[in-house]
Order: C-alpha cells, then structure tokens, then sequence
C-alpha cells in the first residue's frame, strides 16, 4: 500500500468515526449542522467528547404558553407538532375530535439541545412562531403551547408521563428532510408502553401498519 493510499484510508476512517458520532449525536436530541463539521474535522475526538455530552442534557420543556381556556371534560391529549402536513392533520383530528371532551389538549414541538442553551435560537424562534399558528388554528381548543427539549420520542413520552397524559396524537412524518427521522420518531412513540399513541397520516398516506 503506497503511502497516499494509507494516507487516504486514514483521513476517511476519521472522517468517518467524526460523522458516525454527530449522527448518534442526533439521534439523541442534538441537531445542529455544526456537529457534522466538527466531526469531520475532529473524528475520533468528537467521539471521545460526545458521551459525556449527551449525558448532560435532560429532556423538558423549554417554554410554556397557556394560549386557551381548560375544557369541560376529562382528557388530557398531547399533540406534537413540527409544521408539516401530517402534523397539522393530527392537529385538526384532534381538535375535532376530542377537543370538545378534552380538560387540556396540549401542542407541543420539539427542538434540539443546542436550541435549549440559547433562548434566542432560530430553532426556537420557528418553534414558537409556528407554535402561534396552532393556537390560532386550533379555533381555541388548544389550551397550552409548549417546546420542549431533546430527542423527540424521548422528550414527548417523558412529557406525556410527567403530565398525566392520556394520547398523544403525531403525524406519522415530518417535513422537508425530517420525514424519515419523524417516521422514526412516530415508531419510537407506538412502541412505548406507557402512553396510547394515535399516529395520523396526511392525505394520500396510507395508514400505519
């Protein structure tokens, strides 16, 4: 093996093991794109780094909007939300159907770590402008807007847990780019053994299996 061939193999074993970890990193509520340069730039190191990373963080929310009047009845829904279409069906279904039975029907979006040190992060800002969209949507059957933090099906199974919930209501993918990472996420969700979850499709999808 010539030396710029094991040069080569070397510079894309590190580039590689950099990538690897700012991918796990995401998966774990840590979506910045300046994570996928540092690990190319610091591959192994970042790796070393990103463990004692993670476990810093917990999720929880971020900021709290009480937008609506508490209902007449005795549900307790969470709805998440992200801006795509699938999400806005899960929340028009939810309104219609179980916001005239429901004591709290919740909104709530979820944003990164890196989002959570900075009150004034464009993730943040979008998350609460389209938070807003939702209230207003709603028709005034969504009672509470909250973001929270962290890796999506975590921080809104942790969420649901904390509150008492009794559904929660998901689209069954994201927008843009995030649609395989919210199929994922939906998943994760129907998986858990501690909240129902109702996953809703937007027009043309087909229904879960």
């Amino acid at each position: 093996m010539s030396d710029l061939v094991f040069a080569l193999v070397v510079v894309g074993v590190w580039v590689a093991i950099g990538l690897i970890t700012a991918w796990w990193m995401a998966r774990r509520g840590y979506h910045h794109w300046g994570w996928l340069v540092m690990g190319a730039v610091f591959g192994p190191f970042l790796a070393l780094a990103a463990g004692e990373r993670v476990q810093l963080h917990q999720v929880g929310p971020l900021a709290r909007m009480e937008v609506g009047a508490r209902g007449p009845g005795g549900l307790r829904v969470l709805v998440g939300v992200d801006g795509s279409e699938t999400s806005r069906a899960a929340l028009d279904l939810a309104v219609e159907l179980l916001g005239p039975y429901a004591e709290a029907l919740v909104a709530a979006e979820v944003v990164g770590y890196d989002a959570a040190e900075d009150a004034r992060a464009p993730s943040t800002t979008a998350a609460r402008n389209r938070l807003g969209a939702v209230a207003e949507r709603s028709g005034g059957r969504v009672t509470e807007c909250d973001i929270l933090s962290g890796p999506p099906a975590q921080a809104l199974t942790a969420y649901a847990e904390e509150q008492h919930m009794d559904l929660v209501v998901v689209g069954s993918h994201g927008r843009g780019l995030s649609r395989r990472l919210l199929g994922d996420v939906a998943r994760a969700l129907v998986r858990q053994r501690t909240v129902p979850v109702l996953v809703v499709g937007g027009r043309g999808d087909a229904a879960p299996g």
